[in-house]
């Protein structure tokens, strides 16, 4: 399970690093990708940092869905403008051999496969990901993202740094 982490206000690095740290406390840790900088998709706004966790998960994609969104609560997030600044964004990205569609959650992550900030991170955490049910890998839409702006900024221990 690829859980997506993002965000553009206050301090965005330490959002995302309690954002991790809070994930991995209620989850467990399998791995994290490095950190990233990403220009923003939608209305004028600062870049954002973006990253993702692997994660163990043995409940349904609801219930993960619930604890991400109560960690968003508890770290300020706030639901106002589709694609605006946040202090923190989580998301569900991509659950190997599972999938979930409703009106609240879809797995995997609907822009997976055209957002490089979502891309990437799942790329090198899990390079052979591909959509569930078959068809070709994630790593084969790696070129119609290359023209999006984003750079790694810190190796997979950033969350770990204080």
């Amino acid at each position: 399970m690829v859980v997506g982490l993002g965000a553009n206000l206050g301090d965005p690095e330490g959002q995302l690093r309690a954002s991790a740290l809070s994930l991995v406390a209620h989850l467990g840790l399998l791995q994290m990708s490095s950190l990233y900088a990403s220009a923003p998709i939608g209305p004028e706004q600062p870049d954002f940092l973006n990253a993702a966790v692997l994660v163990s998960w043995p409940g349904t994609l609801q219930d993960l869905l619930l604890l991400t969104q109560g960690v968003e609560e508890q770290l300020g997030r706030q639901r106002s403008i589709r694609w605006g600044p946040r202090h923190v964004d989580l998301d569900l990205l991509w659950a190997e051999g599972r999938t979930a569609s409703s009106p609240d959650l879809v797995v995997p992550h609907v822009e997976l496969s055209r957002r490089a900030f979502a891309l990437l991170p799942l790329l090198e955490l899990c390079p052979d990901a591909a959509p569930p049910g078959g068809g070709p890998g994630y790593a084969s839409f790696l070129p119609e993202v290359r023209s999006q702006r984003i750079r790694v900024v810190r190796g997979p221990d950033w969350w770990k740094e204080a």
